[in-house]
């Protein structure tokens, strides 16, 4: 797995490096290039802190660790910075392939970046790379299967996403923990127009007494999947038994005045 990464990044490498060497020759940065950069960041003097990270880290400097984190925040305090941030990221992915520490943070710093980007595809290889670490608790974990399997359905991966959330209903964690990876797995059934196995999963989740919250959602997607399945009369009892515990009442509200007007035709 690393070596793979090792391979795909080599040419991202060279390309941060020419990128660093952008406006540094013009001029003389004098004194200890750290020190100067996090007076640069306190003054928010981004260019500047950038220009004597980038030299810094060039240099091989000691404290590298932090000077690339320093340059992260110097790159996402400025415009649009997903490109650039994302190719620190994966300069750094390279560097630290050996501190499974390190690789924590790189790794779901460029899963969320490439999501942002709507990059599915290396959205799911680095949440799939940071699964692959050790030292990870069950919440973290419950996390980065809830991502990977949300990028593989955005991929139409379908079973590859509902193996992902099995994975994740199989880890020790909380109720509430395995109540979202059931919300996500009935969610997805319900794209897929599987009425039926989102009956049956949103009534697990309502069966399990979830907070206010998880309540509506499941009543909602439960409310759903009876009106799909035909039975609109139910439904609607549902909609409004579980329209106060949902996050936009104003969605209820559209579902059940369809459904009465639906039934007030029926009657007719």
């Amino acid at each position: 797995m690393r070596k793979k990464r090792n391979k795909r990044f080599l040419a991202i490498i060279l390309a941060c490096l020419m990128l660093f060497c952008v406006g540094c020759s013009e001029d003389i940065l004098t004194g200890d290039d750290l020190d100067r950069a996090r007076e640069a960041i306190a003054e928010k003097k981004w260019s500047l802190a950038e220009r004597l990270l980038e030299r810094y880290l060039r240099e091989d400097g000691k404290n590298r660790w932090e000077a690339w984190l320093a340059l992260l925040q110097c790159i996402n305090s400025t415009g649009d910075h997903n490109r650039a941030s994302v190719e620190c990221l994966e300069v750094m992915l390279v560097e630290y392939d050996e501190d499974d520490e390190k690789l924590e943070y790189i790794l779901a710093q460029l899963g969320k970046k490439y999501e942002s980007m709507r990059r599915c595809d290396r959205a799911a290889d680095a949440w799939s790379a940071y699964l692959d670490l050790g030292g990870l608790s069950s919440e973290q974990r419950v996390e980065a299967w809830r991502k990977l399997a949300a990028m593989q359905f955005a991929q139409r991966q379908f079973d590859a996403g509902e193996e992902s959330l099995r994975q994740c209903l199989a880890l020790p964690v909380s109720d509430h923990d395995k109540i979202l990876c059931l919300l996500d797995l009935a969610d997805q059934n319900m794209g897929l127009g599987n009425s039926q196995e989102v009956l049956d999963l949103s009534q697990q989740i309502l069966d399990s007494e979830p907070d206010d919250r998880m309540r509506g959602l499941a009543g909602y997607l439960h409310a759903d999947a009876l009106e799909q399945l035909g039975q609109e009369k139910e439904a609607l009892r549902q909609f409004e038994r579980y329209r106060d515990f949902y996050p936009n009442v104003r969605v209820m509200d559209h579902r059940i005045e369809l459904l009465r007007k639906n039934q007030g035709k029926k009657k007719q």
